[in-house]
């Protein structure tokens, strides 16, 4: 099974003025443990495809499934919850709440769901951890580097050990070291935990990180190039 495979996907935006066809006919797949990169110039729809295949946004038409599990049977309110149980995002921009602790932002989507406190307690140790970030667990948000809210929205995407984490741009805003220090943090969880991860990214160095590197080109249309660039 795979971890992710979307079939034959469409995508457009209407305008006063006209269609845009955004992703035409895109199909993929991710294997369960693997790490792959989308690549493409920037307005190709990569950010459009990630939305997709994560359930943000709706698909025109196509199908796609996440552990064997098909997201257009699912209500809106059955998807947010699909979601933050079994998928984790990280965002170029971090979308962290300042008004919250590094602790209480990590532990977010458990907190939502309702989990049992000792559940809670367990997941938080494991996901700092993982992130590297075991001394900024009380910690204010603005209180940190670029490179840090990073590893804490890393965290935040492993809480509950989804079954795949989706990387948007994720060092997009961070420098050369801390970029690197984030892809070899993420690339060492996928090693880890056997979590699989997407990542879009417009950065060959980013996507050497990778097992698998898939291009999206400025018509929307999706090759896969094998291995490591």
């Amino acid at each position: 099974m795979y971890a992710l495979e979307a079939k034959h996907l469409y995508k457009s935006y209407r305008t006063r003025k006209q269609t845009v066809e955004v992703l035409q006919d895109v199909s993929l797949q991710v294997r369960q443990g693997e790490m792959a990169a989308i690549m493409g110039p920037s307005g190709c729809g990569k950010t459009t495809l990630l939305h997709s295949l994560s359930g943000i946004d709706r698909p025109d038409s196509g199908e796609i499934f996440i552990n064997g599990q098909d997201l257009s049977s699912y209500s809106p309110e059955e998807l947010a919850r699909f979601r933050r149980r079994h998928l984790g995002m990280v965002f170029q921009d971090f979308q962290l709440l300042e008004s919250l602790t590094v602790e209480e932002n990590i532990l977010l989507p458990m907190i939502l769901d309702r989990q049992d406190g000792n559940a809670q307690e367990r997941q938080l140790k494991k996901a700092l951890e993982l992130a590297g970030i075991g001394d900024l667990r009380d910690r204010g948000i603005t209180e940190l580097s670029g490179g840090q809210k990073q590893r804490v929205a890393i965290a935040r995407a492993f809480i509950q050990e989804p079954a795949l984490i989706f990387a948007d741009e994720p060092t997009g805003s961070l420098d050369a070291e801390s970029a690197d220090a984030i892809l070899r943090c993420m690339a060492a969880i996928n090693r880890q935990s056997k979590a699989s991860m997407l990542l879009v990214t417009h950065d060959a160095h980013a996507a050497s990180f990778c097992h698998r590197i898939l291009s999206l080109s400025g018509d929307g249309l999706l090759a896969d190039k094998g291995g490591r660039i």
